[in-house]
């Protein structure tokens, strides 16, 4: 059986059941601050690694806002997590959640706006 089968044969029952468990909605608006900084960080390449069951990450996200998250690149580390990409948080090795990688740097946990303007700062120059 060829690659290109095997890709698209439907998954089972339980398999579904397994990774549809989604984060809670962004409901705030980013601020113009947040939106600036949200290129800044895709600039540097950054992305976010959390769970969907994670309470600071959604904290995170919501102190960012909608607009200013969907710029950041997001990766679900929880193995039931829809979308998880599980093997990249472990080969990362990810200490907790959130875990920002900025530059390629690891910078474990909630951050406000001015931690991460500062982060970002420190990893421009």
């Amino acid at each position: 059986m060829s690659s290109a089968l095997l890709a698209s044969t439907p998954t089972t029952h339980v398999q579904e059941e397994q990774s549809s468990r989604s984060p809670p909605p962004i409901t705030t608006e980013s601020s113009q601050r947040a939106l600036l900084l949200s290129q800044d960080l895709q600039a540097l390449n950054a992305k976010m690694y959390g769970a969907y069951w994670c309470s600071h990450c959604y904290d995170q996200k919501q102190s960012l806002g909608k607009g200013a998250f969907d710029n950041i690149q997001y990766y679900e580390c929880a193995p039931e997590g829809k979308d998880s990409k599980r093997d990249v948080c472990k080969e990362r090795d990810v200490p907790g959640y959130p875990t920002w990688e900025i530059n390629g740097k690891l910078y474990p946990g909630e951050r406000d706006l001015e931690e991460l303007e500062d982060i970002v700062k420190q990893e421009s120059n």
